[in-house]
């Protein structure tokens, strides 16, 4: 046999096993997803429920999500809201005096946790005060739900019990008429559309 002969051979034996692999990876990765679906332990956003609220209701998601536990709606109490990842943004509002500590949930966590698809989101206020917030432009800030104001839990007459907060200290550009109409207050509800 030459070298040639012999160089080609092993190329098409190499060749073979590479392909022999690619596909036992394949086989062995499905098979890996299936048993682990099977045992519940892949979980897919759909597939995280969401507690039922066992205290008042202050704030409801509708819409375009997939993750309810209020018939077509999901709904949060205090408790439940405070499960969530809670963050802090220090800034001045337009209607308070002097900055303050705001802390609560991030808009973009509370939207993943409810698996949110809309384009649109409308926030509603207890005084029927609505906006239409389109979700694109904020996806680069850090849009606070804040439940505290400097350590307090907000009350109806502070504003809450939930206020979106936009972060205009750190990011001026957001410190405009246009923006301060989507800081609702006493927020009721957010409908994606």
């Amino acid at each position: 046999m030459t070298r040639w002969a012999i160089f080609t051979e092993h190329r098409a034996v190499v060749g073979r096993t590479a392909e022999w692999c690619r596909q036992a990876n394949i086989r062995f990765a499905s098979l890996f997803i299936l048993l682990f679906s099977l045992f519940g332990l892949v979980s897919s956003p759909r597939a995280a429920e969401l507690a039922v609220p066992t205290g008042p209701v202050v704030f409801s998601v509708t819409g375009q999500i997939q993750v309810r536990n209020a018939g077509d709606q999901a709904d949060f109490d205090y408790q439940l809201l405070q499960s969530l990842p809670q963050n802090e943004i220090r800034t001045g509002t337009p209607w308070t005096d002097g900055e303050h500590v705001y802390r609560g949930v991030l808009l973009s966590d509370l939207l993943a946790r409810v698996g949110a698809r809309g384009k649109i989101m409308r926030a509603n206020a207890l005084n029927d005060y609505h906006v239409d917030i389109p979700l694109q432009g904020l996806r680069h800030y850090p849009v606070l739900l804040a439940t505290h104001q400097d350590g307090k839990k907000m009350r109806i007459r502070d504003k809450g019990p939930v206020w979106i907060i936009l972060p205009l200290k750190d990011y001026p550009e957001l410190n405009t008429k246009r923006h301060h109409e989507t800081m609702v207050w006493q927020l009721r509800s957010l409908d994606i559309r």
